[in-house]
């Protein structure tokens, strides 16, 4: 079984360095360029079981695209949608710092079991990610392959998931926009094949 994973390309609020879970924000040109590339570059002969993509715009444009490319369904998830930021949504870090200090001080102690408010915290999206691809596992066969267009941290997720682990250990991978990961799982034993950006 493989994981095809793929970031979206470069937004401006990711260029601005803002905080966008569930907020729309538009491509740079150099994010309109990934766009194009990762698109070009999906080979059609791949024997994609099933395309998934995050709902929100900057993933569901690519993989739309992938999806009309390769002429193969797409199934738009909330189960890989980026991490709720609430609160912090649209903000830098220094606005986040200066507007709401307290709620910014217990999630950089605590990042993995705060719940921003109004939004998310890590170990609930942790815990959507795993049982979405637990779904995906259970219904594979050893040759399926998957291919999930979606967001950094939510690659992140799905590595240390597969790669069994810790939530921590996800800072050990840098997933800029447009990136390509790939992991082989078989038998409950990850391997990561490919990350390229």
């Amino acid at each position: 079984m493989k994981f095809i994973m793929i970031r979206h390309g470069e937004t401006v609020a990711n260029r601005q360095g803002r905080y966008i879970g569930h907020t729309q924000s538009p491509y740079t040109d150099k994010g309109k360029s990934q766009v194009r590339d990762i698109v070009i570059n999906i080979p059609e002969n791949i024997n994609i079981e099933g395309i998934y993509s995050s709902p929100l715009d900057r993933t569901r444009v690519i993989a739309e695209k992938i999806a009309q490319r390769l002429d193969k369904k797409l199934i738009i998830t909330p189960a890989i949608s980026e991490i709720n930021f609430g609160i912090f949504e649209g903000k830098t870090y220094k606005e986040i710092k200066r507007e709401f200090p307290l709620e910014w001080e217990h999630w950089i102690v605590d990042y993995i079991n705060y719940k921003i408010p109004q939004g998310e915290c890590l170990r609930d999206v942790n815990d959507r990610v795993k049982k979405f691809i637990d779904e995906l596992k259970d219904k594979g066969r050893p040759q399926t392959e998957y291919l999930l267009i979606t967001h950094g941290g939510i690659i992140q997720t799905i590595i240390t998931y597969l790669l069994d682990l810790r939530i921590e250990d996800r800072w050990h991978f840098r997933i800029p926009p447009g990136a390509i990961v790939e992991i082989d799982y078989h038998e409950n034993y990850g391997v990561l094949s490919r990350l390229s950006y």
